[in-house]
């Protein structure tokens, strides 16, 4: 038998009896439709979880800080590890060696650097320095609306980038009524910039940083210590850190690590000389020593250093290997991973519901073929007498069962859609998405990639045909005789 003829017989049998294959490919659309369903709503799960915390960071990004120590389990008391691994330049270089790491930047908070001062006419007070590695910023994931990033050009020098709010937190440098001082500003979505600070190419803005929020306000008294300054250039302007959408309330300076850290030595010294010139010996400054035993006698330089992954799906490794070298990790990737764990039992009885719907379809499948081959024992006694092969009756049976499979798998893909979109709808008009782990009003609970469709088509098609498998055996089995005997 031509393979064709093979075709035809099988979807001819399959028409010929309407209403009991049209319910049986409607047991094979429910079961599609709900393991379909029931996956979206997994996959939308671990989406909309991915995309709370994007919004709230680079989700290729760990923050390492030392490891001081664990919480015991069982006891509940706080237990200090004897030695500590330190954040050095060697730490550094051993996170940098580790596979699928990108790049490794120090992230330090600058104390002693609290005004910047341009042109001696303007000054903003207590932006927040931070010193990271120049050559990885563009590695870091910012971006600038004006002028560049820091790059190796700046690396040990006093360039820096600062965010979108600094040029409206400028104040007249004699003011000294604090109350109408900018302290803060919350620049609103698509606020101009009120000035371009951008000085990389122009001689004739100066920019200078110091410790004093008093500096240039007002007369020097010569009896006491001089307030140093230091000169930096502004090379960028950061795009608006838009957290709610609505607002960027950033007020960050950045700097290359190497020169942060030298400047605020400078600084630092320079505050304690002019405060002991003050109060004299009883000035005790803001120093601190570190006691920690760090492994091999080493120093701890940084507080908190990022580590870039090259792709999200080798964060968690990274993460791990990071805490196996004893450094403390957290990442926005790590939270999405208890978060998915959290949520695991539901979508694993979401599973569930779908694997049952499609078993129940299977025996649908394989009751009808079988009542098929009672209907047929006749047909099939004589398909043997005259020489038709075993193979053949075989696969008419499983072509039909394919065949049940295939349209129940395409109506049962289109089905879902229809199922998700009204989810969908009803999660945004309501609250519905809380109840899988997204706090989004916007997002979506059920989503149906393309890959989903495909391999629910073969899914049913493949539960036709090993439904199938059985009756198509049963009727090769049957006696040609016998089969032709009976009416």
């Amino acid at each position: 038998m031509k393979k064709i003829d093979l075709f035809a017989f099988a979807l001819n049998n399959f028409l010929r009896r309407k209403a009991r294959s049209a319910l049986t490919v409607f047991g094979v659309i429910i079961g599609t439709a709900a393991v379909v369903i029931m996956l979206s709503i997994g996959i939308g799960m671990n989406k909309g979880i991915e995309d709370q915390f994007s919004a709230m960071g680079d989700l290729k990004i760990i923050n390492v800080s030392t490891k001081t120590g664990t919480w015991n389990e069982e006891t509940g008391e706080w237990e200090q590890a004897s030695v500590v691994e330190p954040l050095d330049d060697i730490s550094l270089a051993n996170m940098r060696a580790l596979d699928h790491v990108e790049a490794v930047s120090p992230d330090q908070w600058i104390n002693n650097i609290s005004v910047l001062v341009r042109n001696k006419e303007q000054k903003v007070i207590y932006p927040s320095f931070k010193g990271i590695d120049a050559a990885a910023m563009d590695d870091l994931g910012y971006e600038v609306v004006l002028g560049r990033l820091l790059d190796e050009r700046d690396v040990g020098t006093y360039n820096f980038v600062v965010c979108y709010n600094i040029p409206f937190t400028f104040n007249d440098i004699h003011e000294t009524d604090w109350s109408k001082l900018t302290m803060d500003y919350e620049s609103k979505a698509g606020e101009e910039l009120p000035m371009n600070p951008v000085n990389e190419f122009d001689d004739s803005v100066v920019y200078e940083m110091t410790w004093d929020s008093n500096y240039g306000a007002g007369a020097v008294d010569t009896t006491k210590p001089k307030v140093k300054a230091y000169e930096g250039k502004c090379v960028g302007v950061l795009v608006q850190n838009l957290n709610d959408g609505k607002t960027d309330w950033s007020s960050e300076i950045y700097m290359d690590i190497k020169g942060a850290m030298e400047l605020d030595e400078l600084l630092r010294k320079n505050n304690e000389d002019y405060n002991k010139g003050m109060y004299g010996d009883d000035y005790y400054g803001y120093s601190y020593e570190d006691n920690t035993n760090y492994a091999d006698g080493r120093k701890n330089l940084y507080n908190q250093v990022k580590v870039v992954a090259d792709d999200t799906s080798h964060v968690l490794e990274i993460h791990d290997q990071l805490n196996e070298m004893q450094f403390q990790t957290s990442s926005q990737m790590d939270y999405i991973r208890q978060q998915q764990e959290q949520t695991a039992f539901l979508r694993g009885i979401l599973g569930a519901i779908g694997a049952v719907a499609f078993f129940v379809a299977a025996i649908s499948i394989a009751n009808t073929m079988v009542m098929s081959i009672y209907e047929r024992t006749r047909e099939i006694g004589i398909m043997k007498v005259i020489g038709c092969k075993l193979a053949d009756i075989r696969g008419m049976f499983l072509v039909e069962a394919a065949i049940i499979g295939i349209v129940g798998g395409l109506l049962g893909v289109i089905l879902s859609y229809g199922i998700s979109f009204a989810l969908n709808y009803m999660a945004k008009s309501g609250s519905m998405a809380e109840s899988f782990g997204i706090y989004d009003s916007g997002a979506s609970i059920s989503i149906i990639p393309f890959w989903l469709d495909i391999a629910a088509v073969l899914l049913a098609t493949g539960v036709g045909v090993v439904s199938g498998l059985y009756p198509a055996i049963r009727a090769t089995r049957l006696s040609a005789l016998e089969a032709i005997k009976n009416e």
